[in-house]
């Protein structure tokens, strides 16, 4: 809805709105050149949005495959490298396409897509410049010119930037910073011009708002927006008498002013450090990694496996790569993590630990036993990580009959491990974590036990082919079963999203309050979620009051004297019109309320004579 709202700077020429200190404004700039374009009104900007979106995914994987080439190159120089097998390419367009399509849905309308593309085109020119180009300016145009569009869709992105040019900086310290020089200054173009615009707007210098607030929100545990209330700026003395917690911005900006100039209404809200805050977060998120990546656990094996020698030349390959990535994984620990932030973090890691660590020939017991141990230790303990600890286990049931089973008939091998997987991960289920972690031990003991036999009896070769070679099959095998979860859940949505009744609902509750004498341009109060009230937009009424979620149902039990007098507050902010999209946990709401379809009410309220 904000970014809609701040899209309208386009469409009006009134360029002067897109002027935000929370919203960063490359993404609302290209919603708004599609809606002229298409020509959109309110009953289509959803679809024009969504087009947008498909157009920024295309970026992402034109970035993504500048970004390849590059992690390719290093493959090529690396000894049985994963992705210098005939297959290799192939398995990292698969990788690709299950961190984009689960880890920053499509269907999300957030710069999260474009952010991405210009992180997988800065990792690209990165690469490229540190291993020798043959075209550096044009690599060191193409990385401050990512870095700088990055700075212009997500505020994080100038921050990353300096740690990227710090990188930059160790690593063409012997052939020359002219090309960091050129790259910096392509940064500054896109960064300086609106930094001074939003410093002119805040009073002090800035390049926006949003990582103070969110840590606040986040890390101080201050007004924390996703628990549904309203900001502290708009809540008003004579409200807060009848009923604390309720939101009145009056007539402002946007269709939900709350929600489209947060830094207004939040400017008590300050940000301090707390040691204490910080560490509760930082565990907090790192719970959040091992929970949601532990597939990716198992590189953690293929290093330790690697060999002797192999890991420092990987790093001294990669760390132009490694770096950055770890860095914004910590920067993201340390206030807020959300999968689709840390996607291309996450996937360009990834990728340059394959073209970089090659396919061990050996294993050694002692290497093995910790490359899985560090694994399972990650998910032992915590209980949020017992299913990762389930699937870590599964995987390594499915590598113990893969290197148990002779590998001549491949049909039969292939049948062996699913069956050990499904076996396992049925009888060593995360609903009985005790057994789960006995488990676990046991498999990962056997299996090392395993590898001992083998380098006693010579066949030690044959140990490392099967048990990678299990390894990735099972990988494999579980990202695409994730996919095909993600693509059943999308053909689901579509064919919701097809029925007259629910697709573009926001547009037909427009219209439905509409047929009530609710026209565009109203102001309303809403009793419910203000944040998610879209079909306000869509109907193009502005809130200026608001009772959230939380507050919902006291406002429901309020006496009716009571609740009267909180509505004509709402009524001398500028409201005509109370919409209800929250009713009573129990009942209905009085006769006064008139019900509408999609389970809600409205009042006409009257300004009161002061």
């Amino acid at each position: 809805m904000s970014y809609l709202d701040l899209s309208d700077a386009i469409v009006t020429g009134n360029w002067s709105r897109l002027v935000n200190l929370y919203w960063s404004p490359a993404y609302p700039v290209l919603i708004g050149l599609a809606r002229l374009v298409a020509r959109a009104g309110p009953a289509t900007e959803i679809a024009v949005i969504h087009a947008v979106n498909l157009l920024c995914f295309v970026a992402l994987l034109g970035a993504f495959d500048y970004m390849l080439m590059s992690v390719l190159s290093l493959s090529a120089i690396t000894k049985r490298s994963p992705l210098a097998e005939p297959l290799g390419v192939a398995g990292a367009y698969v990788l690709f396409g299950c961190f984009a399509l689960t880890m920053i849905p499509l269907e999300l309308t957030t710069p999260d897509l474009l952010n991405g593309a210009c992180a997988f085109a800065a990792f690209g020119a990165m690469l490229r410049l540190h291993t020798g180009t043959h075209h550096p300016r044009r690599d060191a145009i193409v990385l401050g010119a990512a870095l700088g569009l990055g700075a212009l869709t997500k505020s994080f992105m100038v921050p990353w930037a300096l740690v990227c040019f710090a990188v930059m900086a160790l690593a063409l310290r012997r052939r020359g910073l002219r090309e960091l020089g050129i790259a910096v200054g392509v940064w500054l173009v896109f960064l300086l011009p609106w930094s001074v615009v939003m410093s002119k707007a805040a009073g002090r210098p800035t390049f926006g708002d949003a990582g103070r607030l969110t840590y606040a929100w986040y890390v101080n545990g201050q007004d924390t927006p996703s628990l549904g209330g309203v900001p502290p700026g708009t809540r008003r003395q004579n409200t807060e008498a009848i009923l604390p917690g309720v939101g009145v911005p009056g007539d402002t900006t946007g269709s939900d002013p709350m929600w489209f100039d947060p830094a207004r209404w939040n400017q008590s809200v300050a940000p301090h450090l707390s040691f204490d805050d910080q560490l509760k977060m930082v565990k907090v998120f790192i719970v959040f990694y091992v929970m949601n990546f532990s597939p990716l656990l198992f590189l953690i094996l293929l290093v330790a496996v690697a060999p002797p020698g192999t890991r420092r030349v990987a790093w001294r390959r990669g760390w132009v790569v490694y770096v950055p990535a770890l860095a914004g994984l910590a920067a993201y620990a340390m206030v807020i993590v959300t999968a689709r932030y840390v996607m291309p973090f996450v996937l360009a890691a990834t990728l340059t630990v394959l073209a970089t660590i090659p396919i061990a020939q050996r294993m050694r017991p002692t290497l093995l036993l910790l490359g899985l141990a560090i694994p399972i230790a990650l998910e032992f303990f915590h209980p949020l990580t017992v299913p990762g600890l389930a699937l870590v286990t599964s995987v390594v049931g499915g590598m113990l009959a893969g290197v148990l089973t002779p590998t001549r008939r491949r049909v039969g091998w292939i049948v062996s491990i699913a069956v050990a997987l499904t076996a396992t991960r049925i009888l060593l289920t995360p609903s009985i974590p005790e057994v789960l972690r006995a488990g676990a031990v046991a498999l990962m003991l056997i299996l090392w036990r395993t590898s001992y036999v083998a380098v006693r009896g010579g066949r030690t070769v044959q140990f490392a082919a099967r048990a990678q070679a299990s390894l990735g099959f099972l990988l494999a095998t579980l990202l695409l079963f994730r996919v095909g979860l993600r693509l059943d859940q999308d053909a689901a949505a579509a064919r919701r999203a097809a029925s007259a009744a629910v697709g573009n609902v926001s547009w037909n509750i427009a219209l439905e309050l509409q047929s009530h004498g609710i026209a565009p341009g109203a102001r309303i109060a809403v009793i419910g979620p203000h944040a998610e009230s879209y079909w306000a937009r869509a109907g193009r009424m502005h809130i200026v009051a608001n009772v959230p979620r939380p507050r919902a149902e006291a406002f429901w039990q309020l006496p009716r004297a009571a609740q009267d007098a909180l509505l004509n507050e709402f009524a001398a902010a500028g409201a005509t019109v109370a919409i209800a999209s929250v009713g009573p946990e129990h009942g209905q709401p009085d006769s006064s309320w008139t019900p509408v379809r999609y389970r809600g009410w409205i009042r006409p309220l009257v300004r009161p004579a002061r």
